[in-house]
């Protein structure tokens, strides 16, 4: 993958940890506390995105030697059941209410919204990416970003309902395409 679908992947994974982080970020708290809350959110969801793709990577490339005749059909198998996963959250909208931010409930969240980046680096391992360190590291701090910028945004977007429908669309088709772009580089088409 170039560093330009590495940002793009980043992004996308991005979203549900983004949503999340609007969803508690609507809460009115001092500043303190909000700063700390978003802070830890944030850490949460990035360690996650960093540490799940070379979970997944490493499951990949322990059997890529059995499946190397269709090892791209999975890795594209797997994009797009994560895109159409999204693809589907997207169309239903489904209303989410924050909770109070604990510990289980945070640690729930970060794993929870990082699935996608497991079968990414899944995916990933499929296709023998030595590039797995700087592509998790790029997930991971890109997530950490973004879920702290949606956190202290959240009061503000928050009033945009639709907001979250439109970029889980977006990671959805942007998933689909790199598991599209796999196909290709494989001589698919």
């Amino acid at each position: 993958m170039t560093t330009l679908e590495i940002f793009i992947t980043a992004v996308a994974l991005s979203i549900d940890a983004s949503v999340c982080s609007v969803i508690y970020g609507k809460k009115q708290t001092s500043s303190e506390s909000r700063l700390s809350h978003a802070l830890s959110m944030a850490f949460t969801f990035g360690f996650f995105q960093f540490l799940m793709p070379m979970i997944g990577f490493k499951c990949g490339e322990s059997i890529i030697g059995l499946i190397d005749e269709y090892d791209h059909w999975l890795a594209f198998i797997l994009l797009a059941c994560v895109s159409f996963n999204m693809l589907k959250e997207s169309i239903q909208g489904e209303s989410q209410e924050a909770r109070h931010i604990n510990f289980f409930i945070l640690l729930s969240l970060g794993i929870a919204t990082s699935i996608d980046a497991l079968a990414v680096g899944f995916s990933l391992g499929l296709t023998s990416n030595p590039r797995i360190l700087y592509s998790s590291l790029v997930i991971g701090l890109v997530c950490f970003t973004v879920s702290f910028v949606s956190f202290m945004a959240g009061q503000q977007l928050s009033k945009f309902r639709k907001l979250d429908r439109v970029l889980n669309l977006l990671g959805a088709i942007t998933l689909f395409l790199i598991g599209v772009n796999i196909l290709h580089e494989h001589g698919v088409f």
